[in-house]
């Protein structure tokens, strides 16, 4: 196997597992990103490492690729105009008429800070002590960042957007060697279920949910993976249900059951 033929093994294997296709302008990610799994088992060459997935490597090492090479970047409060909508407008409208209860979905979690993000503004305009019952669904197809947002631990610089009153209300500080720490608490990560997932393949729940974030996935897409995923997560929101996508992303073109109220927000019809 050549170099080249070793990238584009790794690039279809990418797009097969995840939809989403490295350009060749990736070359250097690739080799960076799988340099650690390469030197756990004393491979020197891209080639040799393409052929022991090829002929020796189970599923967990493939697991590993994909860790590896999908972009978990996230932080607390980003785009935060969404969260607003879904406590301002969303919620209050399909609640209406619908018992105290309702689930949302982080569909693309990362390293946790979505729905956590998502779980503060929760109790702060919808308590669970005024009755109200409701529960987020986080999934990833990355272990490595699932593993991370379960923990619930986060260095203080990756706090500095969220405000000083959900600091102390959500958040336990660190002590001695944890002292540049702070663990989002009981409260909050218990309303909060982690589940790994492939928003690409065969989806083992049955959950109806009346909003979910998938954000910042679909510019990783071509048109007809954006659209196979778009019908798929239509398929889980309740009538007049709501999706948001990144502000980066546009449904513009698909085939899909849903409305543009705004840029990135979109309520299912």
């Amino acid at each position: 196997m050549t170099e080249t033929e070793a990238f584009d093994y790794i690039i279809a294997l990418i797009y097969e597992r995840c939809g989403i296709r490295l350009h060749d302008g990736k070359h250097h990610l690739i080799r960076a990103r799988l340099g650690k799994r390469m030197r756990h088992y004393g491979i020197n060459s891209l080639p040799e490492y393409c052929e022991f997935l090829q002929n020796k490597a189970g599923e967990d090492e493939i697991t590993h690729v994909v860790d590896a090479l999908t972009t978990n970047f996230t932080h607390f409060m980003r785009e935060e105009d969404h969260f607003k909508f879904l406590v301002s407008q969303a919620l209050p409208t399909l609640m209406e008429k619908q018992p105290k209860r309702f689930k949302v979905w982080s569909a693309a979690c990362a390293s946790g800070e979505e729905p956590y993000t998502i779980a503060f503004y929760l109790m702060e305009h919808f308590a669970t002590m005024n009755g109200w019952d409701w529960q987020i669904l986080a999934t990833d197809i990355s272990t490595k960042a699932l593993s991370k947002a379960q923990q619930a631990i986060y260095p203080n610089d990756r706090l500095e957007s969220v405000p000083p009153e959900w600091m102390r209300k959500y958040f336990q500080r660190g002590i001695n060697a944890w002292a540049d720490y702070c663990r989002v608490k009981k409260t909050i990560t218990e309303r909060v279920r982690f589940k790994q997932l492939n928003l690409l393949g065969t989806y083992d729940f049955n959950d109806s949910f009346e909003v979910i974030f998938c954000r910042n996935v679909m510019i990783y897409f071509d048109r007809p993976t954006q659209e196979h995923l778009v019908g798929q997560l239509c398929r889980r929101l309740v009538p007049n249900g709501y999706l948001l996508v990144g502000h980066a992303e546009s449904l513009t073109g698909l085939n899909v059951p849903l409305r543009c109220l705004k840029p990135s927000i979109y309520q299912k019809q």
